[in-house]
């Protein structure tokens, strides 16, 4: 499927796979989403500057100093990659497009020695002993061409021994990295593929990656191609970031064990960063969907997430017939406030920095507005008799404390402000303590978000105990645009195709027009033989003569303590892919790793006759299904304790076990079990046949109560 991922270059779109539903959730094709024109462009435009005092600025830069020299420390031929890539793909948003010319290729290359010990190169092959520096350069190709359009593929055979070494690609002679690659110890035989981005001619290097000892490299054959790029590109290793996109609107296609009121074909509102993203699939919690209402269109139904936040705010300001009340900031939140309000009775004063978005505003029923903070202050003061606003919502985007005061300031002794948006929180005590202000916070779209109970396990709320959870506004706001009480149409600036994404995310960054909102469409239709499988061009070639394995989860511990011990057996594993509910988070992994597959099930990734082992690192609930699943596809398992959660998945894992011809191992990750003293007892107990009791304390640390650890997935 496609979907939008965000990064420093800007917005892309990727090939995902597509998620697999699960107990308590839906799968939602999706018809329209909404971009939010405030949180996701302000991710991708330049930092203003700061008013931090130096000491400030100098402990964030000495913090990011530790992050990323710690990164470095432990991998730098990673961290290398890392800002390679992130120079390289800022680089690129400021260049012009190109036309490609017809395929090229270039002959053998001729090689120069830098620091290396030893350098022999002959007819298509390379020898080669590094010093024992860290990063180094050893040997330099003659510089090339690179016609444009085109781009470079360096295809090596042979063997690496005694440590890692890196291969990069620098524009000209000397000029900035296009990519570098770490080559692992071993035997050698890899397609790599590099992007020269504007680059007119480049040159290869081998460098050393920061063990501080000599290599050997022998290839038996170092081929450099100029291909012309198919559809999609050469490689997809780039394509790394974050997902975006929280409000939406689309077709049930499929419904997850325990959601008994939604079928197939409803239409439905979904809300939620990192479930409702910017995807043609996605799969949400049942308590994050809502039914669209018959009279709704569904592109103003895309808009629901964003209207309940609004229609939070509101309630929390619990306005009175009669009140006249003032919102400031009229972005799309602001803009759906000041509607609700006036449809609730009250007098409605705004304040917007953009004079347009003020006027827009005022054509929709605001009966007074102002882009002027001074002329708003009269504004309020002229329209309520002096006595000030009785309550205030604050919908402005900004980290200064401004705004939070201008709202003190024109708010009535013993008024209310509420906090919507997302300001700076430092009050000035003069107003706020004289006037006695309730000062509240809106809590994004009502009562259930950020709960795991209700969010996670659909346990809802009793309406004779809270009226309005989250779901509800959804519901409550949907009939507001059924009833005609609010306008959306006007508010909706564009439409745009998902295909279109990339440049029309570069037009939101530098145009000095900001619209209210977006909408992108996606197509009716998507036919794919294997959805939730992705194999990712530009991957790593799979070596035969080693035990190829799937990551399944794509959490902490498989990613920093799992695969880098499996990687420091050098020859004997071979990571193939990753298995990831989050197909953003598995995909960035695969991709920084260059990996094949990248998926969302399991089932279909273990088809795959030449993957031999599935470790698996997920939540504690999960284990048990997936070590029968990858039991019947007859692959060996590493599985993370706890093996099961009750005796009723142990003995269907032992019987999914006896089914299995070939008899795989299966093997439970317990952190102790090959420490001296573990080993040492199971010397001692070996020839015991009599019982035997053993005490064994462990202080883990305190798990607070909230932790998936205490709940359902972690067997609490």
């Amino acid at each position: 499927m496609k979907q939008i991922i965000l990064n420093g270059a800007g917005a892309m779109v990727i090939r995902s796979p597509r998620p697999v539903v699960e107990q308590g959730c839906i799968l939602v094709r999706t018809h329209y989403s909404l971009i939010s024109t405030g949180t996701e462009i302000a991710s991708l435009l330049p930092a203003p500057s700061s008013p931090s005092s130096p000491g400030q600025k100098l402990q964030e830069a000495a913090g990011l100093a530790r992050l990323y020299l710690g990164k470095a420390a432990r991998n730098p031929g990673k961290a290398a990659q890392r800002v390679g890539g992130i120079l390289k793909r800022r680089v690129r948003r400021l260049l012009p497009q190109r036309t490609a010319t017809p395929a090229a290729a270039i002959g053998t290359l001729g090689w120069q020695r830098a620091n290396a010990r030893d350098l022999t190169a002959e007819g298509a092959g390379l020898w080669l002993q590094s010093d024992d520096s860290d990063f180094l350069y050893q040997a330099l190709s003659a510089e090339f061409a690179i016609p444009e359009g085109h781009g470079v593929v360096v295809e090596l055979t042979g063997e690496l021994s005694g440590g890692p070494l890196s291969i990069g690609l620098l524009a000209g002679t000397n000029g900035p990295w296009l990519g570098t690659i770490t080559l692992d110890e071993g035997t050698i035989d890899e397609r790599l593929i590099f992007d020269p981005t504007e680059a007119t001619s480049a040159t290869l290097v081998f460098a050393n990656a920061g063990c501080n000892r000599e290599v050997r490299l022998g290839l038996e054959r170092i081929d450099v191609t100029l291909p012309l790029p198919e559809n999609g590109g050469l490689s997809e290793m780039d394509q790394q970031g974050w997902a975006v996109g929280y409000s939406l609107v689309g077709e049930v296609i499929a419904v997850g064990h325990r959601v008994d009121d939604l079928v197939i074909g409803d239409l439905v509102a979904c809300c939620g960063a990192n479930r409702a993203n910017h995807a043609e699939y996605i799969a949400v919690k049942r308590n994050m969907a809502c039914r669209v209402p018959r009279g709704c269109d569904p592109r103003w139904a895309a808009t629901t997430t964003v209207g309940t936040i609004a229609l939070q705010g509101v309630r929390r300001a619990a306005p009175q017939i009669g009140e006249r009340i003032a919102v400031i900031g009229l972005g799309l939140i602001g803009q759906l406030c000041a509607q609700m309000l006036r449809t609730a009775g009250c007098t409605v004063f705004g304040m917007d920095l953009d004079p347009e978005r003020v006027e827009r505003a005022r054509s929709l029923g605001l009966d007074a507005g102002t882009a002027d903070p001074d002329l708003f202050r009269q504004t309020v003061r002229d329209l309520t008799g002096g006595r000030g606003a009785d309550r205030t919502l604050v919908a402005a985007a900004t980290k200064s404390d401004t705004v939070l005061n201008l709202a003190m300031e024109v708010t009535r002794a013993k008024g209310t402000v509420v906090i919507v948006g997302d300001v700076g929180l430092a009050v000035e005590r003069g107003h706020f303590y004289r006037k006695e202000i309730d000062l509240l916070m809106s809590t994004s779209y009502g009562p259930g978000r950020y709960d795991p109970r209700y969010e996670e396990d659909g346990i809802d709320y009793p309406p004779s105990y809270v009226r309005w959870t989250l779901n509800r506004n959804m519901s409550s706001y949907m009939e507001l645009i059924v009833q005609g009480r609010i306008q959306v149409e006007p508010l909706i600036d564009s439409e745009i195709s998902i295909s279109d994404a990339p440049m029309a995310y570069r037009t939101l960054v530098e145009g000095e027009r900001r619209p209210l909102g977006v909408l992108i469409s996606y197509p009716t239709t998507t036919e794919e033989s294997r959805p939730e499988v992705v194999v990712l061009k530009g991957h790593r070639k799979p070596k035969t003569d080693q035990i190829n394995y799937v990551l399944v989860g794509a959490g902490a511990f498989g990613i920093s303590m799992l695969v880098p011990q499996l990687a420091r057996q050098p020859g004997r594993f071979f990571l193939r892919g990753v298995v990831s509910t989050d197909a953003v988070r598995g995909g960035n992994f695969a991709r920084a790793n260059r990996l094949e597959i990248v998926a969302t099930d399991l089932a279909r990734v273990l088809e795959d006759p030449s993957i031999d082992c599935a470790v698996i690192a997920t939540r504690h609930n999960r284990h048990a299904m997936q070590v029968i699943t990858a039991l019947e596809a007859g692959k060996h398992v590493f599985v993370e304790k706890p093996l099961a959660l009750s005796w009723l998945e142990l003995d269907a894992i032992v019987q999914a076990h006896a089914k299995v011809e070939c008899r795989p191992v299966v093997m439970v990750g317990f952190n102790r079990r090959f420490s001296p003293s573990v080993q040492r007892i199971k010397r001692e107990l070996a020839n015991r046949r009599a019982p035997i009791m053993v005490n064994y304390r462990v202080n883990a640390g305190y798990i607070p109560k909230d932790s998936w650890v205490q709940g359902p997935e972690g067997g609490g």
